[in-house]
């Protein structure tokens, strides 16, 4: 066989091979995809039956719900028909108890703190502004400077009439309640963030403030971009660290 007619039988082979682990890679990940949605979908339902049971007037520090009565089951049916989720009765509160209470009551305080974080800092920003501001808050929680949940970020220092790190969490604007349609939209913008359905907005920022302030910490972090009315900071790494010192001295 001649070195031509072997190339082009390699090239092929090749070809062929670059499609089956394409086609493979497609095939393995569309299981992946379907359990994310599948476990989504599943916690959704765990959270709106625990906030229909919170609803209904029951202990949430009950060690289980074996003893639910038929009045409460037909409430939470009742609230939950309207979101898809099927109740067959009290079988299928089995597995339901106080620990599934907790986490639906701090699930819902985390979305309702991040949902007034973007309200009272980003509700006249667009989507992407909004979205930037909660992942301003979500990537504080994951960094050990900060305290380790939402609400903990969120009203860091507002017990203080200076230094809270939200300034609506100290300056009186909680004295005036959200609503409209930005309240509804902000609420909407936290959900879908916490779902992890938002994309990259800050390239992992920690701090922002509006074009309006001039803020003496900015120089001390890398500034990552401006989305609307806000700058968004990180903190530098070692390298930048001394580049940062160099400017300033």
């Amino acid at each position: 066989m001649n070195k031509s007619r072997l190339g082009h039988r390699l090239a092929g082979a090749f070809k062929v091979s670059a499609i089956v682990l394409c086609l493979t890679g497609f095939v393995v990940g569309m299981p992946v995809v379907a359990k994310r949605a599948q476990d989504q979908e599943n916690s959704a339902k765990w959270r709106d039956l625990a906030v229909a049971y919170l609803q209904a007037g029951n202990d949430p520090h009950a060690e289980s719900v074996d003893s639910l009565d038929m009045a409460a089951v037909r409430v939470i049916s009742d609230e939950i028909s309207g979101v898809g989720v099927e109740l067959r009765g009290l079988e299928d509160l089995h597995a339901f108890d106080a620990s599934h209470l907790r986490l639906a009551e701090d699930a819902g305080r985390e979305r309702e703190c991040l949902a007034q974080a973007i309200y009272y800092e980003a509700r006249s920003e667009g989507y992407a502004g909004q979205v930037a501001v909660a992942e301003v808050i979500l990537n504080r929680v994951r960094h050990r400077a900060y305290p380790d949940s939402i609400c903990g970020v969120v009203y860091q220092g507002s017990e203080r009439s200076t230094g809270c790190q939200f300034t609506f969490t100290c300056d009186g604007s909680l004295g005036i309640l959200p609503r409209g349609r930005a309240w509804a939209r902000s609420q909407l913008v936290a959900e879908h963030v916490l779902m992890g359905f938002a994309p990259i907005m800050t390239q992992s920022a920690t701090h922002y403030h509006t074009t309006a302030v001039n803020p003496r910490w900015a120089p001390s972090l890398v500034r990552t971009r401006q989305i609307g009315t806000h700058v968004f900071y990180r903190f530098p790494n070692r390298a930048e660290r001394e580049v940062l010192r160099e400017r300033e001295a």
